[in-house]
């Protein structure tokens, strides 16, 4: 089987990684661009024989198969709507693009130009919410009354390499699209949203909001209350399912998930292997596959649009 062109544009520190778990396979041939020249000689030091590019355009007539578009958010539409008019399929980070309007336009162009549309949702992919999912789908929770979504992290902040959150308002519900997009897969499509903010944090670094809480009502009746901060040290990152049947606790950060059962006196812990880089592999796989044979993407164009939205309209609100 021929190699596939995979094209990563723009190389921040995802797009780097992508390029490093990529550099694994025996598949594909590499190519990067960013319009920063310097950073073609960190490529090379990922693998010599990845084609660089500081010029889109030209990457482009190069004819990549797969474009991997890891641009601000701002710059999703452009990228990913010249991607498919090229003749290439689409995989780009999240969230989707930086409006509703801008995310329709990219899943429009896909459909247009009928190209593979993924969105890089690689917490999907993580074993231990696979193990949620198939407990949710078997019915073994019951009916699912509602949950708790939670991230506080400091370390955003601290590890951010601009200053671009300082300035954007609401970004970080961009951030935590990630926790949308699972509640989403759990709990169905969402059908009203309350959301309240603050700045109260007055640390070194700060947001604007740096704490956002949330109340989800699904189509199904289930309620979730959601948490973000950019505040708390160290990092917290909980996801609670409420079954009338059984309870899931799921924290990201220590990779376990706590099943409690009326039935059973004592809870069940379950460990599950989570390495960032395994995350970005599965969702290769997934994509290529998807190209090839036409098997499903993990998360696809109109999917990604659904947390956005939830996004979006949480950031309406606090302007208000």
């Amino acid at each position: 089987m021929e190699k596939m062109k995979i094209l990563v544009a723009g190389c921040g520190s995802i797009g780097l990684r992508h390029l490093r778990c990529l550099t694994r396979r025996d598949d594909c041939r590499l190519m990067a661009c960013d319009s920063n020249p310097a950073v073609g000689t960190q490529i090379k030091e990922i693998h010599p024989e990845i084609l660089f590019f500081d010029d889109y355009q030209k990457a482009l007539a190069a004819v990549p198969e797969l474009v991997i578009v890891c641009t601000p958010n701002e710059m999703h539409e452009k990228f990913a709507t010249e991607a498919f008019e090229a003749g290439a399929h689409v995989l780009c980070e999240k969230p989707v693009a930086h409006t509703i309007e801008s995310g329709e336009r990219i899943v429009a162009a896909a459909k247009r130009t009928g190209k593979v549309l993924a969105v890089g949702y690689t917490e999907r992919f993580r074993p231990a919410f696979g193990y949620i999912l198939e407990k949710v789908r078997s019915g073994d929770l019951g009916n699912l009354t509602g949950g708790r979504s939670m991230v506080g992290s400091y370390k955003t902040l601290m590890c951010a390499k601009s200053d671009f959150r300082s300035h954007t308002f609401g970004v970080i519900l961009a951030d935590f699209t990630h926790e949308l997009d699972m509640l989403q897969a759990i709990f169905g499509q969402a059908a009203d949203v309350a959301c309240k903010a603050n700045t109260l944090a007055q640390k070194k670094l700060s947001a604007q909001p740096s704490m956002v809480a949330m109340l989800l009502e699904y189509c199904s009746g289930a309620t979730v209350s959601i948490h973000f901060d950019y505040v708390q040290h160290p990092q917290r990152r909980i996801i609670d399912i409420y079954g009338d049947k059984q309870t899931l606790v799921y924290d990201m950060e220590a990779n376990t998930v706590t099943v409690f059962d009326e039935e059973r006196p004592e809870p069940e812990v379950f460990s599950f292997p989570c390495e960032r880089d395994t995350l970005f592999e599965h969702e290769h796989e997934n994509m290529i596959r998807a190209i090839r044979t036409g098997t499903p993407v993990m998360v696809n164009g109109e999917q990604a649009l659904r947390s956005l939205a939830i996004a979006e309209q949480a950031v309406n609100m606090l302007k208000d």
